[in-house]
């Protein structure tokens, strides 16, 4: 372990197990901050995790390969259909400055991790996201719809 990393907690009792690195480590969602972890832990879980494929990013032909087999079926009439075609026609122009930023975000900023993680981290898991309100309590109850016919009877 690095030197800042080597601050270690009172030894574990338990034979075989290793004391934590350090009291509590705070992550910002960029986990290559926290590659010493995975050194530190060791065993099978992280033998292989410095040999697994970098997340490749598609194309904008196949993104749009994969779009419209999925999204045609939705259109309810043909002038939606030609819409979405209008729109995918367009979409490679539109789209190319974005494709070269996400590109150079792979190859420079995020060269040694995938391109998606920190934003997946972040946003999917770090940023504050609204529950919905049966997730509140799990004494929250809804009360009976009045406008319902009475099903009491059938039991």
């Amino acid at each position: 372990l690095a030197r800042d990393e080597s601050a270690v907690l009172h030894s574990s009792e338990e034979p075989g197990i290793k004391p934590w690195p350090k009291p509590v480590v705070i992550s910002n969602g960029d986990y290559r901050a926290e590659a010493f972890l995975e050194k530190h832990i060791g065993g099978p879980l992280y033998a292989n995790q410095h040999a697994l494929p970098l997340l490749p990013i598609p194309t904008i032909h196949e993104s749009l390969e994969r779009l419209l087999p999925t999204v045609l079926p939705l259109a309810r009439n043909e002038q939606e259909k030609k819409n979405l075609l209008d729109a995918t026609n367009a979409f490679p122009y539109q789209a190319k400055e974005l494709q070269h930023r996400l590109s150079e975000r792979k190859d420079v900023a995020m060269k040694d991790s995938s391109w998606l993680q920190l934003w997946w981290n972040t946003t999917g898991y770090l940023q504050v996201r609204d529950p919905v309100v049966v997730n509140v309590s799990y004494f929250f109850q809804f009360s009976d719809d009045a406008t319902l016919p009475s099903y009491r009877h059938y039991s």
